[in-house]
């Protein structure tokens, strides 16, 4: 699942991985979509797509640089 949003293009790939989903999100640049800025993943598409559309307002607002997203939305457990 693709999404145009301005300047960034956000993807959304689901994976397998201990015996559930997750769903990886990652936000490249528009012009350029060989450049991933940013990236996280999320136990449900919602909760990856929540936090995809936040990290690309912080991006468009200046308040991050990209890198790694740890998730906020759900419990530790889900890190690695």
């Amino acid at each position: 699942m693709n999404k145009d949003s301005g300047q960034y293009v956000v993807s959304i790939q689901a994976q397998s991985f201990r015996k559930k989903t997750r769903y990886h999100w990652m936000i490249c640049w528009e012009n350029n979509p060989d450049v991933m800025i940013s990236w996280g993943h999320a136990p449900t598409q919602e909760l990856a797509e929540n936090e995809a559309r936040n990290e690309v307002k912080d991006l468009t607002s200046g308040l991050t640089q990209g890198g790694r997203v740890a998730g906020t939305s759900y419990s530790a457990i889900h890190h690695c």
